[in-house]
């Protein structure tokens, strides 16, 4: 009988020899013989990623090699590898590997590499939990599972050691919350069989002896091509302080959440700056929106919900400042939720 793992690979063989176009879900659906939604919920399980996720990595992956080794030019990569233009080229390009693609040629600019996907069977031994425990969480009770402890010191100058703990039952309570940027790969976890929709809490002991509890989420998320949980908030971060400013000729207060460095990643800017405006009522329900958007990840962990309107303030590296609108208005894009650029 043919294994499963048979066509999966039949199945990465013929994404691998059509990454300059977009998947053909027949086709696709043909090779693996079970329907395409049987499929990407596989291959979501056994990868963590969709196929079409995976598609997207691989085309980027191989087109960052292009422009740092093969002295390609930005537009004719982004048309083979199926970009409508340079500039959502160079949005995916920028939210893969962290830079846009005019920088991919600089020795500071380390490629982010997804490697081809082969599947076997394995067996392996599997940490069973120490303990469980029951543990409330904003009101909620929670059971937590308990898989023992790592020593920190010989390489932290902070921490001592951390607890590992697993909450069962929590995806759902947990999946909204707000991220942050770090992650924590699996290969940083005791050998305890980590699924995506699992969430985990850690307790980091500090070397004053003072504890630390931070949550992370399994959802999928993928760090130098290991996969990786990614850390999420009980609580947004609270702004820094309250400015006034004026959008459309019209004064609001507006949270400010701080700044950020953009010289490591971009030619033209120093710096930006977020504010979210409150109390905005219905004031930009009917504003005309343009194609720009911007990740949610981009943000600091402010949280956030449909109707939001932010300002960020850019500084350019001629000295120049430009103000710039969002409305968090549903829009996603490459499966990432985002604000949407609005006119002035």
């Amino acid at each position: 009988m043919e294994l499963i793992t048979e066509r999966l690979n039949a199945v990465v063989d013929a994404l691998e020899q059509s990454l300059t176009d977009k998947p053909d879900k027949g086709e696709l659906s043909r090779i693996a013989r079970c329907s395409y939604s049987d499929l990407n919920s596989l291959f979501l399980q056994l990868t963590g990623v969709t196929v079409a996720e995976y598609a997207r990595k691989r085309r980027l992956t191989l087109a960052g090699i292009e422009l740092k080794y093969h002295d390609a030019k930005v537009l004719d990569t982004a048309l083979k590898y199926g970009y409508d233009s340079p500039v959502s080229f160079a949005r995916a390009f920028q939210s893969f590997h962290g830079f846009n693609p005019n920088a991919a040629r600089r020795e500071d600019c380390v490629l982010r590499n997804t490697p081809r996907l082969h599947f076997s069977i394995s067996v392996k031994g599997v940490m069973n939990m120490i303990r469980t425990d029951k543990i409330t969480i904003d009101g909620k009770e929670y059971e937590a599972s308990y898989f023992g402890e790592a020593d920190m010191s010989s390489w932290s100058d902070i921490y001592q050691k951390r607890a590992f703990w697993r909450l069962e039952g929590a995806y759902d309570d947990f999946k909204d919350r707000t991220k942050t940027r770090m992650v924590l790969p699996y290969n940083n976890y005791p050998a305890m069989d980590i699924q995506t929709g699992q969430v985990f809490m850690i307790d980091y002991t500090k070397k004053d002896g003072t504890v630390k509890r931070e949550y992370y989420i399994s959802d999928g998320t993928v760090w130098r091509d290991m996969p990786s949980t990614a850390e999420v908030l009980l609580h947004p971060m609270e702004p820094l302080r309250i400015d006034r400013i004026t959008v459309r000729g019209k004064e609001y207060d507006a949270a400010y959440y701080g700044e950020q460095d953009m010289t490591g990643w971009t030619e033209n800017f120093l710096k930006r700056e977020f504010r979210r405006l409150l109390d905005t009522g219905e004031d930009f329900g009917s504003v005309e929106m343009k194609d720009d958007v911007l990740p949610y990840n981009n943000y600091p962990p402010i949280g956030f919900k449909l109707g939001d309107v932010f300002e960020i303030t850019y500084f350019r590296l001629d000295g120049k400042i430009e103000k710039r609108c969002y409305l968090a208005d549903g829009t996603t894009w490459e499966g990432l939720p985002c604000t949407r650029e609005f006119i002035v």
